[in-house]
């Protein structure tokens, strides 16, 4: 018997009602029917058909779908590693209705769910594609050292590691500062004065074996940085102060950014737009909670 419409529920009515059979075991019954039934199918709208199997024994159901030449439905999910790529596939996939991106400002994460519930529909919500900005190594270089004092010599080494970031004062007088510094380390610093220009100047005594003296070093109270907060982003131009402290003779020196969260903030808004406005797509502030 391999009639594909038939339902146990039907039978059962039948069995029940119309008189026509003695009482029955409603689990022998039940076993008979799914025996004898084919496999059944779960329609899904304009999706096509999901075939699955009933084993009699135990009354499991069994997904066949892997058995079909492609999937009822799409299911994905799949990361994009920058904004111009997660737009380019937004646009690739989207449904106007049921798709719906959403974005962490606090983690820089976005989130393209296309298969979401609509306002007058239900949704999946398996098919989704996301997108976390990653910050730059510049940004996290400048940052991961910020308002952390530095040996004297140390810190006139990072300045010249990172000399191409710089753009205030010129890139060869921030040299000429950081090899001045790198040359005096043996140097006993005694003071530290600031000067009507803005500058810093440091006082040291330097001794050798035949001779003694003293000197001074100049160097700028403040400098610019132009820096990408994330890969593949515009540089931001901030502020940096420069701080230090004299003991027993010890320089030691470090920098403070001003405000560096605001140029992340500014960031972050613009790669915002730039989805909102290339996917022409409402941006929900928020997680998908998936």
């Amino acid at each position: 018997m391999t009639d594909t419409h038939i339902q146990p529920g039907n039978l059962l009515e039948t069995a029940a009602f119309s008189g026509a059979v003695p009482p029955f075991d409603l689990q022998q019954l039940l076993a008979l029917v799914l025996s004898t039934s084919a496999a059944r199918h779960a329609y899904e709208g304009d999706f096509g058909q999901k075939p699955y199997a009933i084993h009699p024994e135990n009354y499991t159901v069994t997904d066949l779908e892997y058995t079909l030449a492609k999937p009822t439905r799409k299911r994905a999910s799949v990361r994009l590693t920058n904004a111009t790529s997660f737009v380019d596939y937004v646009l690739l996939h989207r449904h106007v209705e049921h798709t719906h991106v959403y974005g962490d400002p606090d983690k820089g994460t976005f989130v393209a769910v296309f298969d979401d519930h609509s306002e007058f529909d239900t949704g999946w919500r398996e098919n989704i594609a996301s997108f976390t900005a990653t910050e730059s190594i510049e940004w996290n270089t400048w940052s991961g050292s910020n308002k952390s004092p530095m040996k004297q010599a140390d810190f006139a080494q990072f300045i010249e590691d990172n000399l191409p970031d710089i753009r205030e004062p010129d890139a060869a007088d921030i040299l000429e500062v950081s090899r001045s510094l790198q040359a005096k380390k043996a140097g006993n610093f005694s003071s530290a004065i600031r000067l009507d220009n803005g500058d810093v100047q440091f006082t040291y005594e330097e001794k050798t074996d035949v001779a003694s003296g003293k000197g001074q070093i100049k160097v700028p109270e403040k400098f610019v940085i132009a820096i990408p907060v994330y890969q593949g982003g515009p540089a931001y131009k901030i502020e940096a102060r420069l701080r230090y402290r004299i003991t027993d003779g010890q320089l030691s020196m470090w920098y403070d950014l001003l405000r560096p969260h605001k140029s992340k903030e500014h960031a972050l808004k613009e790669i915002s737009d730039q989805i909102k406005t290339e996917t022409n797509l409402q941006l929900f502030v928020g997680s998908p909670s998936l």
